[in-house]
C-alpha cells in the first residue's frame, strides 16, 4: 500500500494485491488529524493480511502437489519391487524346475480283479496312488494333465490271462494313440509293458486306453501300473 497526495484535503492509497490483475486505488479526503492517521494504518493492516492469506493459499497448494507427486512417485515405486518380486520368483522356479512325477497302479487291494473286455473301449481309471508330486494326475478319470510345456517320460504295464479276450493298452496323448502294450497267449498268466518320452505342451492330457474287447488284470501285487515324470521343462 502506498500513500500518493493528489490535492489539499485529499490522500490517494493504492492496495497491491499479489495475485490481484490490477491494483485497487482507494481516495479518501482526510484532515490534518490523528483519525486520518488512525485511518491510513487501518488500510495498509487490511492490504498487508489480504496479501498474506493469498501467500498462505499458494503455500498450501504447493505443498498439496508435492504430497500427491510424492503419492504417485511411491506407487510407482512400489510397482517396480511388486515386479521384480514375481521376476525373482520366476527365475528361481525356472532354475530349480517344476517337479512332475507320479505312480499308480490299476487295484488297490483286490485279490485278483479283471478289467474287461467292453464292447466299447474306456480310459483305465488307476485305484493305488503311489505317489503324485505335482497333482497333475488324476485319479478320479484316470488322465494326466501337463502342468508344463517339456518333455515327459512315461510307462505302464498290463497283466492278463490268457484265452479268448486279447490282452493290452494304448498310451494316448490327446487321445491319439501313441504306444501299446500287448501280449497274447493260450492260458496262464501274460504281461506287456511299453514306454515313450514325448514333448507336451501346457494342458496336454495324456492317458491309458483299454480298447474295445480287451481285458486286463491286477491284485494287491500290482501289476498293472501307470506312471509318468517330467524330464526338463521347454
Amino acid at each position: 500500500m502506498k500513500p500518493i497526495a493528489r490535492a489539499e484535503g485529499q490522500l490517494c492509497v493504492f492496495i497491491m494485491k499479489p495475485i490481484a490483475r490490477a491494483e485497487e486505488q482507494l481516495c479518501v479526503f482526510i484532515m490534518k488529524t490523528p483519525g486520518a492517521v488512525l485511518l491510513l494504518l487501518g488500510l495498509g493492516l487490511f492490504a498487508g493480511a489480504a496479501e498474506s492469506e493469498d501467500i498462505d493459499l499458494l503455500e498450501l497448494k504447493y505443498l498439496r502437489s508435492q504430497v500427491q507427486d510424492f503419492e504417485s512417485r511411491l506407487q510407482a515405486s512400489e510397482k517396480k519391487t511388486r515386479d521384480l518380486q514375481n521376476e525373482i520368483k520366476n527365475l528361481q522356479e525356472n532354475r530349480e524346475g517344476k517337479k512332475v512325477v507320479f505312480s499308480v497302479s490299476l487295484e488297490k487291494d483286490a485279490l485278483y480283479e479283471h478289467t474287461g473286455p467292453f464292447k466299447i473301449g474306456k480310459t483305465l481309471v488307476y485305484k493305488q496312488v503311489f505317489i503324485n508330486i505335482g497333482d497333475a494326475f488324476n485319479s478320479i478319470t484316470g488322465f494326466f494333465t501337463a502342468p508344463v510345456r517339456g518333455v515327459y517320460d512315461f510307462s505302464f504295464s498290463v497283466l492278463g490271462y490268457g484265452g479268448s479276450a486279447r490282452v493290452g493298452a494304448h498310451l494316448r496323448r490327446n487321445g491319439q494313440n501313441l504306444v501299446m502294450a500287448y501280449a497274447t497267449l493260450d492260458r496262464g498268466d501274460i504281461n506287456a509293458s511299453n514306454g515313450v518320452s514325448v514333448l507336451l505342451e501346457d494342458g496336454d492330457k495324456v492317458d491309458v486306453y483299454l480298447p474295445a474287447e480287451h481285458r486286463i488284470l491286477d491284485n494287491y501285487n500290482h501289476h498293472s501300473t501307470f506312471r509318468g515324470h517330467l524330464l526338463f521343462q521347454m
